[in-house]
């Protein structure tokens, strides 16, 4: 169980209100981890956040794709500021799934595939290097963390490398907690990674530099 004490938001509108004194007052010495149930609106109140956002921004944001009846669901990546952030995170079709975009993620009915080379990509773009190759970013996103791939050793890595850092920009990452549902999700790993996954949940989530904000008002649910 998470022994750190969470600041609990009652509602998405609450989290959007809050989200920029939050991030005025600890951005200096602290990384955000907003968490939450699937669903429960933390990666659209951080969209909304940052549309009223003045400085540069590094990161990513992740676009959910699905069918109308539910049966293909399909998750993309949105490099920032290099693409607009979207204006909608999840978008429906009647059938089929646009066959041209990369999908880190593409489940069909009980058919699931994930590519951990879209992490790779992503360890790379949020480098030390990448992130300072032009502009110096004021805020650095990362929606959304919590899942297998953190697994996946470069991307954990470099996420480690930025908790860890004493300068730098303010960070927010939109954490995905792993209920029932979830775990289910994970039911092709070994034991090995299960247990490797956990504990690299926990030492995201048990670092010095993380101050934790959650969506969900029961806050029973381990995160």
């Amino acid at each position: 169980m998470l022994k750190k004490r969470l600041n609990l938001f009652s509602s998405q509108q609450e989290a959007l209100s809050k989200l920029e004194s939050i991030l005025l007052q600890d951005s200096l010495q602290h990384t955000l981890i907003l968490s939450g149930k699937s669903g429960s609106g933390k990666s659209t109140a951080v969209q909304e956040f940052l549309n009223g956002f003045q400085g540069p921004i590094r990161g990513y944001t992740t676009v959910r794709h699905r069918s109308a009846g539910g049966n293909r669901l399909a998750f993309q990546h949105i490099l920032l500021p290099l693409a607009a952030a979207p204006a909608e995170l999840t978008l429906e079709y009647p059938d089929q799934l646009p066959a041209d975009l990369d999908y880190f993620l593409y489940r069909d009915g009980e058919k699931v595939d994930f590519d951990r080379s879209a992490f790779l990509r992503l360890a790379d773009y949020m480098s030390l290097e990448q992130t300072y190759q032009y502009e110096a970013p004021d805020l650095m996103l990362w929606d959304e963390v919590g899942g297998e791939e953190l697994l996946i050793n470069r991307f954990f890595e470099t996420l480690c490398y930025w908790l860890d850092k004493n300068d730098k920009p303010a960070q927010i990452i939109v954490w995905k907690k792993q209920g029932h549902r979830s775990k289910l999700r994970l039911a092709h790993l070994t034991a090995a990674e299960i247990d490797l996954l956990d504990r690299r949940r926990q030492q995201v989530l048990h670092h010095p530099a993380v101050k934790l904000h959650d969506l969900d008002s029961d806050g029973s649910e381990i995160l």
